[in-house]
Order: C-alpha cells, then structure tokens, then sequence
C-alpha cells in the first residue's frame, strides 16, 4: 500500500511538472511570430482491480497539444494575401501619381501654354520674341512628357526587380515548408504532434500568402502539400518547385513568373497568381501602368501630330511652304515634333524661331462686285501647294508662283448665296481653269462633311490642292 501511495504521487508530480515546464514554455514564447498556446493533456492511469474494487493508480500525462483552428488559420491566409496584394498596388498607385501631377506642374497646363503662345505666333508672325516662347513652351512639354514617359519606364523596371525579389522569398519559403515536411513526417508513428514543427509550418505558410496566394492539402503522413491560388503546385512532401522570372515575350519590358524545371523554364499565366506581392504587381503592370503609358502615348502623339499637320498646312517666316512634295507626289513636310509615338523619346524638331509656320499660303478677298456682309470662320489648306519639282507643279501652282488667293463673290443666280474662285495675287486664274464654285452650307460638295465645303482642281484629281472652308 505504501509503494502505491509513493507511485501516485510521483505520477502527480510528474504531470505537474509537465504542466509547469508547458506554462514556461507558453510564457517563454509569448512574443514568437507563429506560436500556439499549447497545454497538457491528462488522463487517469486506470483503477487496479481488488476484491474490494477498483482502486486509482494517479494520472498520466496524454500528450501536449496546441491551441488552433484550422478553419482560422486558413481566413487569416486569405485575407494575409488579399491585405498584401492591394497594399503593394497602393503602393506602387502612389508613384504612379507623382509622375503625372495635376495644377501648372501638369501636361495639361503645359499643353495649354503651347497653344497659347501659338496663338501670339498668330497675332504677330513678324515677332520672333514671340516664336521663340512658342520654341520655349514647346520645348518645356516635350521635357515634362519625356520626363513622365522615363519614370513610367523607371516604374516598370522598378516592378520587374520587385517581381525577382518576391519569387526569391517565394523559393526560400516553399524550401523551407518542404523541409519542415520532411521533419513531421518522422514522428507521424509517435503518436504526438510535433507542436513547435507545426507552428513553424503554419507561420512559413502564412509568410508566403504575403507573396503568393495558396491553398493547402493535409497528407496522411503528415505533410502539407501547397498550391498556389490558380492550381500550381509548389510542394509536395519535401520537394519545392522554383520559380523564376522572365520577360514576356510580346513586351520585353514586362515580366512575367515562370516555373523552373530541369533547365527550362515554363511561364505561368498571370490568373495562377490570385494574392499576395506577385499579383498587386502584376495587376499593377498589365492595367495601371500599362493604361497610364498607353493613354500618355496617345496624348504625346496627338497632340504632336496636330501641331505637326498644322505647321505643314502653312509657310514660315521667310514665305517658304512647310510642306513640299517628292518626286512620286508625296508630301514631305517639316515637323515640329519627331519620335510622336513613344512619350519618353518625343523630339522638338524645329529649334529655329523662323521655321514656324504662322501664316497660310491661302488669302481671302471679296470681288469688287460682292454686296452684304459675309463670316469665314477659317480656311484650311487640305495640303500645301507643291513645290516646282512636283508632278502636279503645273497644274496646281499660281500662274505668278505667288500665294493662292481666294475670291467669294454673289451668285449671279442666286444673290442670297456666294460663289468663291482661285487666283493669284495679280487676279489670273489658277491655270488649267477653275470654275467659280458654289458655297452652299445646306448642301456640301460630295466627300465633304455637313458644314464643310471642299474646292479642288479638276486636273490630275491623284494630286489636287484643295482649299476648306468651315
């Protein structure tokens, strides 16, 4: 009886003692990243049965178990990659924003400035003060774009060198989640769940979600298999699959997330990457950036090729035609803007105040025999008239080789409308006869729109100069 008294209390002491070291253990680690509370599990050691019954031997302990919930743990997964997918795309949305600022540091206000002092260039084409602020304005939006085309390409490459440091972290984690498989995986017969080793598990798991998003499936030896959102495995038992990252091959300057296999490498479609650092990047640069660059693109070249058709349309400063035509008939013009097509390499061409064309080659006069009051909001040079070494030079130059001159005058059969002719400065008619045309705003000549007439030379039509009038 004395032994048996001596054996349950040792076997309450050492449950006490488990229970103790547990506590310090749960106490020691209250700030460790990743741990679960973790308790002891008791259990009776059984009655020993006499003829007078069943008489209790103490406790033992059961096991040591962790405080978890893995339906938690999985939400907290989610919402970790979720969390790091839109602050990496807010992130990088905030440089976005600095590239392109609003107010007088913006395009649109530099935009505005050109047209301005184009318009002064206008009023007064004898000024060259005034062109040379044209030059000036010019040339501070074209370095406000290249400067916004550079760091939207900066941004990109920003991106591509975030992309390799997430799929670097990505390949450290998943080698370490394998491992730490191979590790559970030796005491799966024990009976006993390796707490601290699950723990370790669960955090890695969760580290990743912050790069990528996964899913995981339990295996019965214990280990976790991990596939990222989109169905991709990267580890199965204790083997970790590599990633890498590689240019896209329609657009070299984007990257795009392979998978590493014996040499070769695979690329993984953008939907695979569902959270996480990789897919607030990617989603980053296949929208935002690429829309921004495509839409600054866009505004660069219009903008650009509108002034460029403008100042072909004209003459500069010393009378001579911006646009003339090549031997085969077509127009060769002096830009103002070259390399319209890309932001970042946009080029102010024309750099001599003088070049600027401020000034049409087409006037307009009113006949001696015109009566009443007529508006002409402009007229507008289809193309400029050719140069002598053109094959339509003949027939579509002035008879003088001075500037063509527009007539408007009555329509004898109709006094209400007006009729408008060529001719030059002298009064000859544009050779090859040109017939006074009716202006009409009811009913446009054919191939012209409501509002716009058109007045072309009957000869050669491949190469007519033709005048408008809106």
């Amino acid at each position: 009886m004395g032994s048996g008294i001596f054996s349950i209390g040792t076997s309450a002491m050492t449950a006490t003692q488990a229970m103790l070291d547990t506590v310090s253990h749960n106490i020691s680690n209250v700030n460790t990243p990743g741990y679960s509370q973790q308790s002891v599990d008791l259990a009776t050691q059984g009655g020993m049965y006499t003829g007078g019954g069943f008489y209790g031997r103490g406790v033992k302990v059961v096991t040591v178990s962790r405080s978890t919930n893995e339906f938690l743990v999985k939400q907290v997964n989610v919402n970790t990659a979720q969390n790091s997918a839109d602050q990496t795309r807010l992130d990088k949305l905030k440089q976005l924003e600095s590239v392109l600022p609003t107010g007088e540091a913006g395009l649109g206000y530099s935009a505005n400035q050109v047209l301005n002092a184009f318009v002064d260039v206008a009023n007064q084409p004898q000024d060259v003060s005034a062109r040379q602020v044209a030059l000036a304005r010019a040339q501070d939006w074209v370095s406000r774009m290249n400067t916004a085309g550079k760091q939207l390409n900066d941004l990109q490459g920003g991106v591509m060198s975030d992309m390799g440091t997430s799929v670097a972290q990505v390949n450290n984690l998943t080698k370490q989640i394998a491992e730490v498989n191979q590790s559970i995986a030796k005491y799966t017969g024990s009976g006993h769940a390796p707490n601290d080793l699950l723990d370790k598990r669960d955090q890695l798991i969760k580290q990743l979600n912050e790069q990528v998003q996964v899913t995981t499936v339990q295996a019965d030896d214990g280990t976790t298999s991990v596939f990222m959102g989109g169905g991709q495995l990267l580890v199965l038992g204790n083997d970790a699959q590599t990633l890498t990252v590689v240019h896209d091959a329609t657009n070299p300057a984007q990257g795009r997330v392979a998978l590493a296999t014996n040499g070769t490498t695979r690329v993984l479609d953008s939907s695979q990457m569902t959270g996480g650092t990789l897919h607030g990047l990617l989603q980053f640069q296949d929208y935002d950036l690429a829309q921004t660059k495509q839409q600054l693109d866009t505004f660069g070249a219009n903008f650009a090729d509108a002034l460029n058709a403008q100042q072909a349309l004209g003459i500069d400063l010393n009378g001579n035609l911006q646009t003339s035509f090549d031997l085969s008939g077509n127009p060769v013009s002096n830009p103002l803007f070259t390399n319209t097509s890309d932001a970042a390499s946009l080029t102010l061409a024309m750099t001599a105040p003088k070049g600027l064309a401020a000034a049409s080659p087409l006037s307009a006069t009113t006949a001696l025999t015109n009566t009443g009051t007529a508006t002409i909001d402009s007229l507008v040079m289809v193309r400029a008239l050719p140069t002598t070494n053109a094959l339509d030079a003949l027939t579509s130059q002035p008879t003088t080789g001075a500037p063509l001159n527009v007539v408007f005058a009555t329509d004898p059969s109709d006094p209400t409308k007006l009729v408008y002719s060529f001719t030059d400065s002298t009064g000859a008619p544009l050779q090859g006869h040109l017939p006074a045309t009716q202006l009409d705003a009811g009913h446009p000549p054919d191939g012209c729109g409501p509002g716009q007439h058109t007045q072309c030379g009957p000869v050669q039509p491949e190469h007519q100069g033709c005048a408008q009038s809106r």
